[in-house]
């Protein structure tokens, strides 16, 4: 009788188990991407997963040759998630001969220390880190980045990317002018780095969707739903939008809106850097005494 007993909790608990995975499953069902069989050959370090939306079109080898692309990176950042950010490139990358060249752009959202005007440390294994984000040192920046193919700025390299847009050189560099416009916006916020809101993430997609790209399936804000092959990547559902932004007026009133390829990549070389982003620091208020000090 106590056997029979366990032989039906058993099958409870394995029919509720499959049904848990069953739900998750269908909330995260595969992404419907297709690889792209472009890992920078020339590059042995940069083997990051590529894909590309559904709707894409697999240019030709003559096409591919002048082929500008903006796609979807994604960066491990550790505890499993992931930070996402948006790269403006040429579309073949395993020219041996172009691997020096600056002409991967890149936008992030950072997470800064405005009481000391740096880079926040968020380490894991430093308890100030903490204690400085909770005590709300920590707000959220944006930068744009000028990279040659290495793409060294940060210290890993990338794990995946996901093609959201091709076009020509002059269409791929404004549409990260445009990006750098709305980087603007959030600089001058200066509002708090929240680690599973307000991140590097909310800032991709925010910019992603500003400049009218299709969402990647590949990247999913709740850690449950990464068991469908995902990437999970907190806070990308938060927009940080300002109310009644329209692309297109920006990029009417834009100067660069005639520019020429050359023009172009002048201007995005100018407006990326750290520089530029530490450069919007506010002095924070005075803080407080603590207790007994």
């Amino acid at each position: 009788m106590k056997f029979k007993r366990f032989l039906k909790k058993l099958a409870i608990g394995f029919a509720l188990a499959a049904g848990f995975y069953v739900g998750v499953d269908k909330l995260a069902p595969p992404s419907q991407l297709t690889e792209v069989f472009n890992n920078a050959a020339a590059i042995p370090e940069q083997q990051a997963k590529e894909y590309r939306v559904a709707g894409l079109e697999a240019p030709t080898a003559e096409e591919a040759k002048d082929l500008w692309r903006v796609r979807v990176g994604a960066w491990s950042i550790g505890l499993g998630g992931y930070h996402t950010f948006l790269e403006f490139s040429p579309y073949d990358q395993n020219d041996p001969a172009k691997m020096g060249e600056k002409n991967i752009y890149q936008l992030h959202g950072i997470a800064c220390d405005e009481v000391r005007h740096t880079w926040a440390l968020l380490d894991y294994k430093n308890p100030d880190s903490f204690s400085q984000y909770f005590n709300g040192d920590y707000i959220l920046k944006g930068m744009g980045s000028n990279e040659d193919h290495r793409r060294k700025y940060f210290q890993d390299p990338a794990v995946a990317f996901v093609d959201v847009f091709y076009g020509t050189k002059e269409e791929v560099l404004k549409k990260y002018l445009d990006g750098m416009e709305i980087i603007k916006t959030i600089n001058d916020a200066n509002n708090p780095y929240i680690l599973t809101a307000h991140n590097s993430n909310s800032t991709q997609q925010t910019l992603r969707k500003a400049l009218g790209l299709p969402e990647p399936e590949m990247f999913v804000d709740n850690r449950l739903m990464a068991v469908a092959g995902r990437l999970w990547t907190p806070g990308i559902n938060k927009s940080l939008l300002p109310d009644g932004w329209k692309a297109e007026e920006v990029r009417a009133k834009a100067d660069y809106k005639d520019f020429t390829a050359e023009q172009l990549e002048a201007r995005a070389r100018a407006v990326s850097g750290s520089d530029k982003m530490f450069a919007t620091f506010r002095t924070p208020p005075p803080q407080p005494p603590k207790p007994g000090a």
